[in-house]
């Protein structure tokens, strides 16, 4: 389904006049009207509020998509708002929100929230869209801007809606001592080895480096006190130059495909142990799924 069938004029505010974001979203609630059945205005605008403070969506760019799952609702309702000079976040008015999108999803449809609000991140990703949308002066052109995007809200969830882009990454020819200093500047526990051309070859993770320190025969000593008699990681000190990524790496680590749907992504992850997942594409390193974005992201809308 085309995102543009999901808007109609008149959920569509041109150059709106709130003072502030929370003025904002009582304009956009307000232009739902009948289509929120019994639900009250009021009570849905504090749920929103209360996710943005908790969870807010902001793809950049002066773009915001406030969102909530309502018990009650009986189909997606999406409204949008429209701000040339800005309309502040918060009072001491350092961010501005030039376009506001509103998604709102019955309680169980977290599969139709998530796809939505990919879907105008991928919108507002392109500058000439933000652009047009801002300047506009009509509600019946931005529905045709929408249109001509030809962005589409897609029925599942698959890795590529979930997938973070690998922002370090380590070449296989890097020492002990590159590689240790690579993952003491990450956030992640682990990161991808690729190669020039960005074919992932394996993983490397802090565990992998840690136990380069330790002897290997240390699962046979029952003492864990005796290891303090030796030089704390003299093993990792003696190698730290010497020793490549390449042979400290798992050459095998969990790999799947953009369009894996995200209950095998979730299957696999599980079944294998892994706290991570590397979207590959032609053997080409495109993306990684933590664990963590399998609940931040799909199981905390």
């Amino acid at each position: 389904m085309k995102l543009a069938a999901l808007f109609n004029e008149k959920n569509i505010l041109i150059h709106m006049t709130s003072a502030t974001y929370p003025e904002a979203i009582v304009e956009l609630v307000g232009s739902l009207g009948e289509n929120l059945g019994h639900l009250v205005p009021e009570k849905i605008c504090e749920r929103l509020l209360e996710i943005e403070a908790e969870l807010p969506i902001s793809p950049g760019h002066g773009v915001r998509i406030p969102h909530a799952r309502l018990a009650g609702l009986n189909r997606l309702l999406l409204a949008v708002g429209t701000s040339v000079e800005g309309i502040p976040i918060e009072a001491s008015g350092n961010e501005l929100a030039h376009l506001i999108f509103l998604v709102l999803t019955p309680k169980t449809q977290s599969t139709v929230m998530l796809q939505t609000l990919s879907s105008i991140a991928r919108l507002v990703s392109v500058e000439s869209n933000r652009k047009a949308m801002i300047s506009t002066t009509a509600p019946a052109r931005l529905l045709k801007i929408l249109e001509e995007s030809g962005i589409q809200v897609k029925k599942a969830i698959v890795t590529a809606d979930l997938m973070n882009l690998p922002m370090l990454t380590i070449r296989p020819d890097a020492t002990l001592r590159q590689v240790t200093q690579t993952l003491a500047c990450a956030e992640e526990e682990g990161l991808p080895v690729v190669s020039e051309e960005r074919e992932l070859l394996g993983d490397i993770s802090t565990r992998m480096v840690i136990e380069v320190g330790l002897p290997k025969y240390m699962n046979l000593i029952s003492d864990p006190q005796v290891l303090s008699e030796f030089e704390p990681f003299e093993a990792f000190y003696r190698k730290e130059d010497s020793l490549t990524a390449r042979e400290v790496m798992n050459p095998t680590p969990l790999c799947v495909e953009p369009d894996t749907p995200v209950e095998i992504l979730a299957h696999e992850m599980i079944t294998k142990r892994s706290e991570r997942a590397y979207v590959v594409d032609d053997k080409q390193l495109v993306g990684v799924v933590y664990r963590k974005d399998i609940v931040r992201k799909v199981l905390n809308l």
